[in-house]
């Protein structure tokens, strides 16, 4: 028996068939995963492949590798599981500064429920990361400044003085402090309010470095995206932004979905970018409609130190006017783009990005137009 009979032998019992199926997914993904343990990859394209995007998706997305879960030469971008829908979004949004892109297929399966992205010749999907006995990007990061602010608090009030050096906002005799990241009724953006001995004394809100997106705007900006679908499919803005029929992989054309197309020289449009939006609108989905400071971090134990009766926070970046975004060109930007599931608008959505996540010395990325709000809105 030579040295591969002996292996395949010794882990025969963890396949159901008692020998790998080579025509079996899970089958292959669990030998090839035997293998790695003993350093053998089976394709050194794959490999090169799964930690060429690794390393794209850690730049990108401010993720490390614990983020990550392998399943043979494929992996799992393991993420907060009520963020999974919006990190795909921001994953179809990167670009790659390569000639490979990271292409979604949304089809569920036993892979995932939420299908997978293909790069070059690997595959990967997002998982919920509280599932995984692990680390997940962002899930921690809110949590993290409650828990350690609210742990400083237990030995009586202090002052809490969040700054990044330039700028500074401070809360006076705070005795505890409370979540509010989910109650955004009215547009606030509050994920922290401020008490002292049960009178409220104010709000933060709270951005993870790296975080390309302001919010979803369906709502905000549902005019607009129906606007922008008028214009289009009525031919009033030309070629240059037009559109062809949907058609799924199965060659069916869907009448209820546009893809955004530039016919003048025949190809397709990402994204409709609108930089000059109307000021209140930019305001507030900075600082919400309770007009808060925003603190830019990804929270760790020693951001946070205690000065006497004062915490003192120390953040990334604290933005307290329009003036603070604009010189870190994060201002919000509106991006009209694909989304099969919006029906509503013909398969298209709004997302607010950070201004540099959609430019680069001054140009747009990727296959995107840019229009002005008011071409939109006439």
């Amino acid at each position: 028996m030579d040295i591969l009979e002996k292996f395949l032998h010794s882990v025969a019992y963890k396949f159901p068939k008692g020998y790998p199926d080579m025509n079996n997914e899970q089958d292959i993904n669990l030998l090839a995963s035997l293998l790695e343990g003993l350093g053998i990859d089976l394709s050194e394209d794959k490999s090169s492949d799964r930690q060429e995007a690794k390393e794209i998706l850690k730049r990108e997305l401010d993720l490390t590798d614990q983020d990550f879960k392998d399943s043979g030469l494929q992996f799992y971008v393991l993420v907060p599981g009520n963020q999974r829908l919006s990190f795909v979004d921001k994953i179809e949004n990167i670009d790659t500064g390569t000639d490979k892109k990271f292409e979604y297929n949304s089809t569920p399966s036993a892979f995932s429920s939420l299908g997978y992205f293909m790069y070059g010749s690997v595959k990967f999907g997002i998982k919920p990361g509280e599932k995984q006995g692990g680390k997940s990007a962002g899930l921690d990061n809110e949590n993290i400044f409650y828990n350690t602010i609210t742990s400083l608090l237990e030995d009586g009030p202090k002052d809490i003085k969040i700054t990044d050096g330039e700028n500074t906002v401070v809360f006076k005799n705070i005795t505890e402090i409370e979540e509010t990241g989910r109650k955004t009724s009215g547009y606030s953006k509050s994920d922290i309010d401020f008490y002292s001995n049960g009178t409220n004394k104010g709000g933060l809100s709270l951005k993870q470095e790296n975080a390309i997106y302001w919010e979803s705007s369906d709502v905000r900006f549902k005019n607009e995206v129906n606007n922008l679908v008028k214009a289009i499919t009525s031919g009033k803005l030309g070629d240059e932004i037009s559109y062809v029929p949907y058609v799924d992989t199965r060659g069916n054309t869907d009448p209820g979905i546009i893809k955004m197309y530039n016919k003048k020289e025949n190809k397709p449009i990402a994204g409709i970018i609108v930089k000059d939006l109307p000021q209140q609108d930019i305001q507030q989905v900075i600082f919400g409609s309770d007009n808060v400071p925003v603190a830019v971090a990804t929270w760790r134990s020693s951001d946070f130190t205690v000065e006497g009766d004062t915490i003192v926070v120390k953040a990334k970046k604290l933005y307290t006017n329009l003036e603070d975004v604009k010189k870190d060109k994060s201002l919000p930007v509106l991006n009209i783009r694909h989304d099969k599931t919006r029906r509503s608008s013909k398969g298209l959505r709004a997302l607010l990005q950070t201004e540099k996540s959609l430019y680069k010395d001054e140009s747009l990325k990727g296959n995107n137009v840019e229009l002005s709000y008011n071409k939109i809105m006439s």
